[in-house]
């Protein structure tokens, strides 16, 4: 579960590197700026104010009234600003993706998706679904669920941290997806198999990440240092993996070494001369 620490190492490391990074993110954070500060002025003036009067007229509380259309408020200017973020994201997301990876000194990924030999052809088709898959089928999934656990925000700690584990999954895996079918030439069949099998670990990103964003205002710089945080992440499974191949490849080296070398021959010191372990 130490994928629950790259949501803030994503905010640390998009602060602390704005030659690579700021002038990426600079433009899509000042459009979401604009459209968040629209939407919350749209959610207190329009539709705070109607669900107090409707929570009046059913008798509630008058402090429940507004503690609840509060909450209520902040989800819904959340949903709106998804749905922004849904048309926004995909046009700046990979690069901001693939700059991290790059600042990250990983470049040597992009090499390897180069030498890969996959048709151009199916290449596309596949960067079609998965834009398909994250545009529409994905962020449908996370605004209907968003939608549905929106409840449990009335409950305070306990229902937040349960709407973000179940909203944690879907967010993780559409983060990784431009990696996996792009970068590393997965199918979205086996992009989901994977992060099936390692569902812990997508919730524990992915429901971080996710209260990260519900965030008013501050979501707008969260969204960008999601994608970030991703490739963080991302950089540092291929680093270990990378690091677990070397280690074997430079164990079979040395023992295929070690089992090449003949005991010396005593029978002569002519012998010996020529004995590898002795020669100099």
């Amino acid at each position: 579960m130490g994928s629950v620490t790259f949501p803030f190492k994503g905010v640390y490391f998009l602060l602390t590197h704005p030659k690579q990074l700021w002038l990426k993110t600079l433009s899509p954070i000042l459009l979401t700026l604009v459209f968040s500060i629209f939407s919350i002025g749209v959610s207190i003036k329009f539709l705070l104010p109607r669900q107090v009067e409707k929570l009046l007229e059913w008798n509630w509380p008058h402090w429940m009234s507004w503690f609840v259309s509060i909450i209520s408020t902040i989800v819904e200017g959340a949903i709106l600003n998804l749905i922004f973020f849904a048309i926004l994201v995909p046009i700046f997301q990979d690069a901001v993706f693939d700059a991290t990876l790059r600042a990250r000194g990983l470049g040597k990924i992009f090499d390897e998706e180069e030498e890969r030999d996959i048709p151009k052809l199916v290449l596309c088709w596949r960067n079609l679904r998965s834009s398909i898959l994250v545009t529409w089928c994905l962020i449908t999934v996370k605004i209907l669920l968003m939608i549905l656990t929106a409840p449990l925000q009335l409950v305070p700690l306990v229902g937040t941290i349960l709407a973000c584990s179940i909203n944690g999954w879907p967010t993780a895996w559409s983060q990784r997806l431009h990696y996996d079918i792009e970068l590393r030439g997965f199918k979205v069949s086996e992009s989901y198999r994977r992060a099936r099998e390692h569902a812990w670990n997508y919730i524990g990103f992915g429901s971080f990440a996710f209260a990260l964003e519900l965030i008013p205002i501050f979501n707008v710089f969260f969204v960008w240092s999601n994608i970030v945080s991703a490739a963080l992440w991302i950089a540092d499974e291929y680093q270990k993996e990378t690091g677990v191949i070397a280690k074997e490849i430079a164990t079979t080296k040395t023992t295929v070494s070690y089992g090449a070398v003949q005991a010396p021959s005593t029978s002569s010191s002519e012998d010996d001369e020529h004995t590898p372990l002795l020669s100099t």
